[in-house]
């Protein structure tokens, strides 16, 4: 019996109209272990945004316009819809329940992997139509046979000289901000909060140094809950010095419903779950805002900022000594997109610090890199030929930093619309990083910038212009982003976001370039303070793709003046002949 018919089956015992299943896990992550992808369990698809609801005679998967052609490849035959989102993050699925479920309805939901942000819409939009949601529905419990454990991999201490603050005085910071707002305790479900705030690293998730934890805060104490065998006893000394007490995983849903009557607790409803909401006791005040770990990790430290700009270099370095390699083995050899991604992790790994990849590579050639988040797989690795065009979106976990870059190389002959969409997309780059706006300034005020050189050629891409950056941490990190959703976070000095326009013609090809730009302070006028950002990303944009005649005069200047940069950072790191080659493809125009 297929996994939609069991849905159903058990479905129609318990009473239940819908059933709904997140991509995400307990802690709201957007990439999850093996244990959590209960959505690619129920449908197959292993895109990390999408939203499965099953009725009795209708399944549909919802996910935004980056999965598109993914989604419709690995949904086809399943007997589960496509349904394409206008905007990514919105749960869109609920219009449609309220739209299809008749009234007195119920919609069954594990709670565990709903966040409380996300069940307050749904009941917002469901309650007037008398529907009702049921979160004590884990099917999945029930039916996966075979599921993968938990993870459990050994947890390990951030080297101070890289963390550059001890967990010490980042609970003394918390704890001030917590005074400051009269809480007595706040909760933290995301694995990335909890990791910064403790100077903890795991890899529990692939990719993203994390393990799967809770922690609690009072003004006393840290209550960690995790699985102890995972730390050490040395690790748990020095923990319990700094007041962190360590309690089995699975045990945080009983502290948590026994904190004492009238203590007032701070949740993040977008990244805790349903759950951990209602075993809150009745007697505890609940004030619901944004985890003041989030704003405190975005704003990096000088310290950060001074090994992220040497990692960046080491980074750099590896994807110079890689498209070298490229440039001088395609069509000598057999090249595939995996096997160039292979060689580019080889190269990273040979750099200090480096840990490995900070996400799954978009090695892309061709009409592959029309899509947004393709992956390269064993059943489809197409090979790399002396002509068109080759997209590489990587980026590296290093214990000084994470990075994330974009570049299009040409492998051979290239088409002149290939060639005016590379330079619409370098025109919206430039037009970010050389921005200068005043304190207070949102994403969705920049985003245009990226937009307008493509608007004015009837172009656009579907998907945001920038997306914030951890520490040794997520590649893609809150609260600050450049995308249109309105979304009500100022810029401030010492945020990291990258800058990543893209033009992608089905069927053709895709074009994206993105850099990791800070914000700093610029200067001082007598209308206030204005901010800018520094370009981070030092790793080669390749001219021979550029149509000059669509550059201004200022565009070409400042084009010249990064490659320039990028050439002095890296020279002494490169050979004589990646010296010469690197002087050649990033030459001026």
């Amino acid at each position: 019996m297929s996994v939609l018919a069991l849905l159903r089956t058990h479905m129609h015992r318990r009473g239940l109209d819908a059933y709904v299943i997140p991509s995400t896990d307990p802690h709201q992550s957007e990439y999850v272990p093996q244990h959590w992808r209960v959505l690619q369990w129920a449908s197959g698809f292993t895109g990390s945004a999408g939203t499965l609801v099953v009725t009795s005679n209708f399944a549909g998967l919802w996910t935004d316009s980056r999965y598109f052609v993914q989604a419709e490849q690995q949904l086809a035959g399943s007997g589960i819809e496509l349904m394409r989102m206008r905007m990514p993050h919105t749960p869109e699925f609920v219009l449609w329940l309220s739209q299809h479920l008749p009234a007195g309805a119920v919609v069954g939901v594990d709670g565990h992997l709903l966040s409380r942000a996300w069940f307050q819409q749904m009941e917002r939009q469901l309650q007037p139509r008398g529907i009702r949601i049921n979160t004590q529905v884990d099917l999945a419990a029930e039916l996966w046979h075979g599921r993968p454990p938990l993870p459990n991999s050994p947890i390990w201490e951030h080297p101070l000289r890289f963390a550059g603050v001890s967990r010490i005085e980042k609970l003394s910071r918390l704890r001030q901000s917590m005074h400051e707002q009269e809480l007595t305790h706040t909760i933290l479900a995301s694995l990335d909060d909890i990791a910064w705030l403790l100077n903890l690293r795991g890899s529990d998730i692939e990719h993203t140094p994390l393990f799967m934890a809770y922690a609690l805060v009072s003004l006393e104490e840290v209550m960690l809950f995790v699985d102890p065998s995972k730390i050490d006893p040395a690790l748990k000394r020095r923990l319990h010095r700094d007041g962190v007490r360590v309690i089995p995983y699975d045990a945080w849903l009983e502290h948590v419903n026994q904190l004492p009557a009238h203590s007032t607790v701070l949740l993040d409803p977008r990244r805790v779950s349903q759950k951990l909401w209602e075993a809150l006791p009745h007697a505890v005040y609940i004030r619901e805002g944004t985890n003041l770990t989030t704003l405190l990790k975005a704003i990096k430290t000088e310290a950060e900022l001074q090994h992220l700009r040497q990692t960046m270099i080491r980074d750099g370095v590896a994807l110079t000594k890689f498209f070298y390699w490229l440039a001088h083995t395609v069509g000598r050899q057999r090249l595939t997109e995996r096997t160039a991604e292979d060689k580019l992790k080889s190269l990273r790994l040979e750099q200090p610090y480096c840990q490995g990849e900070s996400f799954n590579p978009i090695s892309a050639y061709g009409p592959n890199a029309a899509l947004p988040h393709y992956r390269a797989t064993p059943e489809h690795d197409t090979e790399l030929r002396p002509e068109g065009i080759y997209l590489l979106d990587s980026g590296g976990q290093y214990l000084s930093g994470t990075t994330d870059t974009t570049r299009v190389i040409a492998l051979g002959p290239c088409s002149d619309e290939v060639r005016r969409d590379y330079t619409l997309v370098l025109k919206g780059l430039i037009a970010v990083s050389t921005l200068r706006f005043p304190v207070g300034t949102r994403g969705y005020q920049i985003d245009i910038l990226a937009r307008l050189p493509q608007w004015q050629h009837g172009i656009n891409f579907g998907h945001g212009t920038g997306h914030g950056v951890g520490y040794f941490l997520c590649v893609h990190e809150g609260p600050q982003g450049i995308s249109p959703a309105p979304v009500d976070v100022a810029f401030q000095p010492g945020m990291i976001s990258s800058v990543e326009p893209g033009i992608y013609r089905l069927g053709k090809h895709g074009i994206r370039l993105e850099n990791l730009v800070c914000c700093v302070s610029a200067e001082h006028t007598e209308f206030g303070e204005f901010l800018a950002f520094e370009t981070l990303t030092v790793a080669p944009i390749f001219t021979d793709l550029v149509e000059k005649t669509l550059l201004t005069p200022g565009e070409r200047a400042w084009l010249r003046r990064y490659n320039q940069w990028v050439n002095r950072k890296l020279s002494r790191y490169l050979t004589s002949e990646e010296r010469a080659w690197l002087k050649h493809v990033a030459k001026p125009i």
